[in-house]
Formats: C-alpha cells, sequence, structure tokens
C-alpha cells in the first residue's frame, strides 16, 4: 500500500515530542510546518537522512546567499526564507523518523553536524557581510563572532549535558506519567530570543543596515545572557549526579 500524506499526517500528531522547555515559535510554527513535510517525504519515500541533508542543503543556500551577495531588502528576505525552510525541514527529520522506525544513532550524529555546522557558518556569514558591505565601526564585527561562539558553547554544553546525565543514570528509566505537565507558556515566551527561527527572520531586516545590526546585537546579548543561566543550571544538575 503507497503511503498517504493524510495517513502520516494524522500518524505523527500523536507522536509529537514533550514542548517543555521548547520556545512558542518552535513550538507553533516550526513543528507543525516540519509535520508537513515529514508527512511529504513520508509519501515519496524519503528517510529521515535524506531530509537531513536537504535541510543542510536548504540553510547552505541562505548561508551563501548571505555571504555572496549585497545585504538588500531582497536579499534579506531570500535569506531569511531559505533558514526558516531548512529549520522546519530539521524539524522534519526526527519526524520522519518516528513515522518510519528508521531512526539511527548514525542519523542522530549527522543531523547534529549539520546543526553544529549551520550555527558556526551563520554568524560567519554575518561578519563576511558586514566585511564586504557594511559600514559600521569594525568594531561591530565582534558581535557576529561572540554570538557564535554562544550558540556553539550552548549547543553542545546542552548535547553534553544530556549526554552524561544519562549515562550517570543506572537501572531502568523512572515511570513517567501518563499525561506529562502542560509546558509553561511564560517560559515558552522567555525562551523566544533564543528561537533558531526568530534568528533566522531577523533576516527579513537585512536590507536596512543599523536596524537588522541593532536586532542582530540584542539576540546575541539575550542568547548570552541564557548561556550563563543554562551553564549554572547544567553544573548544578551534574553536580547532583553520583
Amino acid at each position: 500500500m503507497v503511503p498517504s500524506f493524510r495517513d502520516g499526517w494524522g500518524t505523527l500528531r500523536s507522536r509529537q515530542k514533550s514542548s517543555k522547555g521548547v520556545s512558542l515559535y518552535s513550538r507553533f510554527v516550526n513543528r507543525p510546518l516540519g509535520r508537513v513535510f515529514a508527512a511529504g517525504a513520508y509519501k515519496v519515500g524519503l528517510g529521515p537522512n535524506a531530509v537531513t541533508v536537504i535541510s543542510g542543503l536548504t540553510t547552505g543556500a541562505g548561508v551563501l546567499v548571505l555571504a555572496l551577495l549585497e545585504p538588500t531588502v531582497t536579499t534579506g528576505l531570500a535569506v531569511a526564507l531559505l533558514l526558516v525552510l531548512g529549520f522546519a525541514l530539521d524539524s522534519s527529520d526526527g519526524q520522519v523518523a518516528r513515522l518510519t522506525g528508521r531512526g539511527s544513532i548514525a542519523g542522530e550524529w549527522l543531523d547534529h553536524v549539520v546543526d553544529s555546522a549551520k550555527m558556526v557558518l551563520l554568524h560567519a556569514a554575518v561578519l563576511v557581510s558586514l566585511y564586504r558591505y557594511g559600514e559600521a565601526d569594525p568594531a561591530w564585527y565582534l558581535v557576529p563572532l561572540a554570538f557564535q561562539a554562544v550558540t556553539v558553547v550552548m549547543f553542545s554544553g546542552g548535547i553534553l549535558t544530556d549526554l552524561l546525565k544519562r549515562s550517570a543514570v543506572a537501572g531502568p528509566a523512572p515511570t513517567r506519567a501518563s499525561t506529562p505537565p502542560a509546558p509553561s507558556t511564560l517560559r515558552s515566551l522567555l525562551l523566544l530570543p533564543a528561537d533558531y527561527g526568530v534568528l533566522a527572520w531577523s533576516f527579513v531586516l537585512l536590507g536596512l543596515g543599523p536596524v537588522f545590526l541593532g536586532v542582530y546585537t540584542v539576540l546575541a546579548a539575550t542568547n548570552a545572557l541564557l548561556l550563563g543561566a543554562l551553564l549554572v543550571k547544567w553544573f548544578r544538575e551534574l553536580s547532583a549526579l553520583r
């Protein structure tokens, strides 16, 4: 029997990950959009690794446009759309894995490698664009460098914390309640500045020069503050493990 889009969509609605610790954008925009792409991939027979590669190529196209073309309104819109599309596809590869049962350790590794490359290259492209076309003081070059460092530490720190916590817990996983607690709307709202989707849409302002740089700097500062809080939280959690 040929898989149908409707079957894939219906099954995915009951196989979504918890929304705890997820921003409003990812919860209400990116994951539902990724579900659409996942159902489409299921219909045409694409596996999760293929979706990951397509996601990486789409994001890569946005990074190249940002680095190589003059920052106009049109360029900014193209960059934003490519990054948003790549982000939605990044959400769909895991959903395809759950839907088809074709998830693997190698697939998870590939997904993390693509994510890490995306984070490094995007901020590098902002730096290249500022150097080639920007009229601001060169001191502003430090902003994408700092933003890049923050995102890399946040990403690797989160993955390493999860890995160490899982390896430190012996025995069977604890029994969870059948109905998980509802995610905090306030927390989801506060996490918006750290959501990659918000960063992606900020490139719509690319052609406005100082406006984009101001928004980009605010996002960088907000992420730096969040990273500081997360580092303290992660260290305390790991210190409590025996």
